[in-house]
């Protein structure tokens, strides 16, 4: 014979359920927004890194929108010696990200340029090893990066050590060390450049798949509270009796 079921309504655990339940649910819809934003994004820098390089001339007319547009340079890089930001990982080795300064013949533009990664040597106090560029005039492809991290802002003598060694890769505070006027953001090289070093750039560290998967897991959580409320609240009098 069936009993029914008896209500056991405890607003403690309504309260505490329901909050869990709502903030759940708002979680995983935020996750599922994030999710569609992170595809826009590599939609647009797939669609930007397609399109056809910009000239020196054309780029430096444009002052917004400038993050993953392709450029294509002409001239020469400087002959003083590259500048390394520290703290890069790359496969699993400490090393550098080597910056250098590129000079466009048509504008007479300083541009930084980050040519990718060189393992640190035996030693911090060992300057690494880093292939040389040629010193004739060169065609040089790349991508604007504008970095959305804030950079420390470094004093006059701390900018740079004695090996060439920063902790910021922003020009506007770099041009001091190198006594130029720097275009405002950095130039990645394109990885068929001849004189690109290894690299691992990403363009968002969550992608959308990861975004959706957290999604689930907010969903999944707010369904498990669904029926541990259901259970505790809906309790037939012969479970009750099993528990006393």
């Amino acid at each position: 014979m069936n009993r029914p079921l008896q209500l056991n309504l405890n607003w403690k655990m309504s309260v505490f359920s329901s909050v869990c339940l709502i903030g759940f649910i708002c979680l995983g819809f935020w996750q599922l927004e994030r999710a569609d934003e992170k595809v826009e994004l590599l939609k647009r820098h797939e669609a930007r890194i397609n399109q056809a390089p910009l000239s020196s001339a054309e780029l430096l007319k444009l002052s917004e929108a400038v993050d993953g547009l392709p450029v294509k340079l002409s001239g020469n890089y400087q002959a003083q010696p590259a500048l390394l930001r520290d703290n890069v990982v790359l496969g699993g080795r400490v090393g550098f990200e080597v910056l250098q300064v590129f000079t466009d013949s048509a504008t007479n533009q300083a541009f930084l340029v980050d040519r990718g990664f060189v393992p640190m040597a035996a030693t911090r106090l060992i300057r690494p090893l880093i292939p040389p560029t040629d010193r004739g005039e060169l065609n040089l492809q790349g991508h604007v990066y504008v970095s959305t991290a804030v950079d420390a802002q470094f004093g006059a003598g701390e900018l740079v050590d004695e090996l060439g060694i920063v902790q910021s890769t922003d020009p506007l505070i770099l041009d001091r060390v190198l006594n130029m006027t720097l275009y405002p953001h950095l130039i990645r090289l394109v990885a068929e450049d001849p004189f690109a070093l290894p690299r691992y750039w990403i363009v968002t560290t969550v992608s959308p798949d990861k975004h959706m998967g957290y999604a689930v897991q907010w969903f999944l959580m707010a369904f498990a509270v669904l029926i541990a409320f259901g259970y505790f609240t809906f309790r037939s009098p012969l479970r009750e009796e099993e528990t006393r």
